[in-house]
């Protein structure tokens, strides 16, 4: 039996490398917003140990130190940290 349709083998090689190429940008994308992700989580779980921390000092000013501290770190660190992925890569969204 006849093949109806033959490809020529240097554009299947480039329509390959040109699949790969693409297969490999998506999992470097993955890989970076995992590792935002990553970092994000991270910043969270320091500002609430931080916050733990500041229930255990007896000093005022070591409390309110603490508590502002902890707040920033926990929800105002994460937030910058997704804009500027957000800013580096969005002509990717």
């Amino acid at each position: 039996m006849a093949t109806l349709l033959t490809l020529d083998p240097v554009r299947v090689a480039r329509e390959v490398r040109h699949a790969a190429a693409a297969f490999a940008a998506a999992d470097r994308w993955r890989l970076a917003w995992l590792r935002v992700y990553a970092q994000c989580l991270l910043c969270f779980l320091a500002g609430y140990v931080m916050y733990g921390m500041s229930w255990g000092a007896s000093d005022p000013t070591t409390v309110s130190i603490l508590v502002s501290l902890s707040q920033f770190v926990a929800y105002a660190v994460p937030l910058f940290r997704l804009l500027s992925f957000y800013l580096k890569h969005a002509d990717q969204f």
